[in-house]
């Protein structure tokens, strides 16, 4: 008897040991072999079942809607019990969003049962004063970058951590704001086994060849890898299994096998492990993969993750990370001036997708 004439609860013990990449090798080698891992990723990557500790069935529906309406996502150890085909106990729901979108966040956890649980140094201790609080002001109107790096506390700069709890049994819900792009906040964890993230439809985590192929590795990120109160974090993660570096090697971010690139990203590109959330809810894509970065090597092989901030309040649904190049800058004002001399506010039309085009174009001009 072979693999392929056992039953599917065979088939999730024998497969529940592979990797990634084993899974992709043996789905490669005959029709067979691709129905049964096809079969399995659909058992097994299972957003719903996850969520089940947090959400009912209709309310995780409702949840993966409210994704699309606001573009939050899906991060920390939640999204990499996802890939990782795990349950951590203890761990969190941890949501991302972008800080001006935060309330229809909180409404909801509220409608659905969560009560708002202040810090205990909180400036708000009540969620009404969360979400009355002023937003920074910054300049959204026409096409705007922002260059600078952003504070870590908890209200500085647009950002805002809300904490949410339901008792019998306790869960725990936190909303992370972001001035801009959810994904500044990502790319800032203190280390890269953590660096995934789940929207409304996709599933996309970073650096997958370090994160979920043996040996099992999470590099240290400057500049929060190398702070103190990463240190709890960082331990966290060395018990689950992940050996925390330091730095690495030139094989390691050069070559096609590269665990750490060394050069541009872009969410979804051919380096992320991308997979489509079942079942389909029937909305379109969303443009988080307009998002680009640059992994960087200081000369002691310490990473950095390097981006701009774009953003317009009046010509985009949502704020993006845009690779660190003056010439990528000059090209998008180049590309969007036109629109935005004729651009008409009562007609309320956005240019993400337009906006995407010209990433891509770039990307693929350069790099």
């Amino acid at each position: 008897m072979d693999l392929i004439s056992l039953p599917s609860t065979t088939d999730d013990a024998i497969l529940d040991h592979l990797s990634p990449a084993q899974l992709y090798k043996y789905a490669r080698t005959c029709r067979s072999a691709h129905y049964t891992v096809s079969a399995y990723i659909r058992r097994r990557f299972q957003l719903h079942t996850l969520l089940a500790r947090y959400f009912s069935a209709d309310e995780v529906l409702a949840f993966r809607r409210l994704q699309y309406n606001t573009g939050m996502v899906i991060s920390g150890s939640t999204a990499l019990q996802f890939f990782d085909r795990t349950v951590y106990a203890e761990a969190d729901l941890d949501l991302f969003v972008e800080h001006g979108l935060r309330e229809p966040v909180a409404v909801w956890l509220v409608h659905v049962g969560y009560t708002y649980v202040p810090h205990k140094a909180s400036a708000f201790p009540t969620l009404d004063e969360a979400l009355l609080s002023e937003d920074v002001e910054i300049d959204r109107t026409g096409i705007n970058v922002s260059y600078a790096e952003h504070s870590h506390h908890e209200y500085s700069a647009g950002v805002m951590v809300l904490t949410f709890e339901k008792r019998a049994p306790h869960r725990k819900v936190q909303i992370i704001t972001s001035q801009f792009s959810p994904i500044t906040k990502v790319l800032r964890f203190h280390s890269t086994c953590v660096m995934n993230i789940i929207t409304h439809n996709k599933a996309y985590s970073f650096f997958p060849r370090a994160t979920f192929e043996a040996p099992r590795r999470s590099l240290k990120v400057l500049p929060r890898g190398y702070r103190t109160a990463a240190l709890k974090a960082l331990e966290k993660y060395d018990a689950r299994g992940w050996a925390v570096i330091n730095e690495i090697t030139r094989a390691d971010f050069d070559g096609p096998n590269a665990a750490f690139w060394n050069g541009p990203r872009r969410v979804g590109d051919a380096r992320c492990w991308t997979m489509r959330i079942l079942p389909d809810i029937g909305l379109p894509d969303d443009f988080i993969e307009n998002n680009a970065w640059s992994t960087q090597y200081t000369v002691d092989m310490q990473a950095k993750m390097s981006f701009y901030s774009l953003y317009s309040r009046t010509h985009l649904t949502a704020s993006y990370i845009i690779l660190p190049d003056d010439r990528l800058v000059t090209w998008i004002a180049e590309a969007m001036r036109d629109i935005a001399d004729q651009w008409d506010p009562e007609m309320n039309i956005q240019y993400d997708e337009a906006y995407g085009s010209v990433i891509q174009r770039y990307l693929d001009m350069y790099h």
